[in-house]
């Protein structure tokens, strides 16, 4: 099968159901990658991953927190977060939403 650009509008993303026992919605599979799209409501109830990630915040605003670190977000910040760290999106704006890319192989990258 030849290999072919993708295009994810936030819009399709949106309505995209969510992957069963996830909190996202898995659009593209690629080798090691996924790209999810990820809106939570209420309490963020994520726990550590076992690959690493980074998050492309799509819109709204709020916190992240990493331990003991805590810190503001906006609509095109990125965040990135190896694998097995503890964090979670607190406080979060209602039209919150973020894009989250793994990848890499499991326990993460070494270096």
């Amino acid at each position: 099968m030849q290999e072919v650009a993708r295009h994810f509008p936030r819009t399709q993303a949106r309505s995209a159901p969510i992957t069963p026992n996830d909190l996202s919605s898995l659009l593209l599979a690629h080798g090691s990658m996924t790209l999810e799209f990820y809106a939570p409501r209420g309490v963020d109830k994520q726990t550590p991953h076992s690959k690493d990630e980074i998050y492309i915040i799509a819109s709204g605003h709020g916190w992240f927190r990493s331990g003991e670190e805590r810190f503001s977000i906006k609509e095109g910040d990125a965040l990135f977060v190896p694998a097995g760290v503890e964090h979670r999106f607190e406080d979060v704006s209602d039209s919150f939403e973020t894009w989250v890319i793994f990848y890499g192989p499991e326990g993460g990258e070494k270096g």
